[in-house]
């Protein structure tokens, strides 16, 4: 009876971070992100839920569900917004900025 308890409690804990995936901190997913490409962003971070690319010098990346606060009791973050710009015509758009909310 143990070891049945014991089976049936490991795999609930298995499954549980199995259904976790790729969740971040705020400060983990800030620092995989910043300065990087859009191909060096989905490689790490994958591809985001939404893409706002109607200004093609300022895009942004939504993610949803994909970070959490630790500040405020590991609250998961509905968005994060990832921030590309381009410094200057001709050059790459890199990320900026990273918003939370």
């Amino acid at each position: 009876m143990i070891n049945r308890i014991g089976t049936t409690l490991l795999l609930a804990a298995s499954l549980l971070l199995a259904a976790c995936g790729d969740i971040h901190s705020r400060t983990e997913f800030t620092t995989m992100v910043m300065n990087k490409s859009e191909a060096e962003v989905k490689s790490t971070a994958g591809k985001p839920a939404e893409i706002d690319a109607s200004n093609p010098d300022h895009v942004v990346w939504i993610y949803k569900l994909e970070t959490f606060d630790v500040d405020h009791g590991n609250k998961r973050d509905e968005k994060t917004l990832v921030i590309f710009e381009r410094k200057s015509t001709g050059e790459k758009l890199k990320v900026t900025d990273v918003k939370f909310g």
